[in-house]
């Protein structure tokens, strides 16, 4: 049980799983962070391009951030590996 244990450790360090899966569900994240500001800001009558746009901003400046850490943390993560 533990060679099997460690042959699966060592091949999710080689292929770095983990890290990938984290890179695309965050991008996955901000995708349906827009769409669903997109789909909010055109659906409520009374909103003007201007107040769209900054519907739009609201909801993706979060995400965006979080986006920038995690690809900070794969590359550095990246090149210690």
């Amino acid at each position: 049980m533990s060679v099997l244990l460690n042959t699966i450790l060592q091949w999710e360090r080689r292929l770095a799983v983990r890290r990938s899966a984290v890179l695309f569900i965050t991008l996955w994240m901000t995708y349906r962070a827009f769409e669903w500001a997109a789909h909010y800001a055109t659906t409520t009558s009374e909103t003007s391009g201007l107040e769209a746009a900054a519907i739009i901003a609201a909801v993706t400046a979060p995400i965006s951030y979080l986006q920038k850490s995690v690809f900070e943390a794969y590359i550095s993560s990246k090149e210690a590996s």
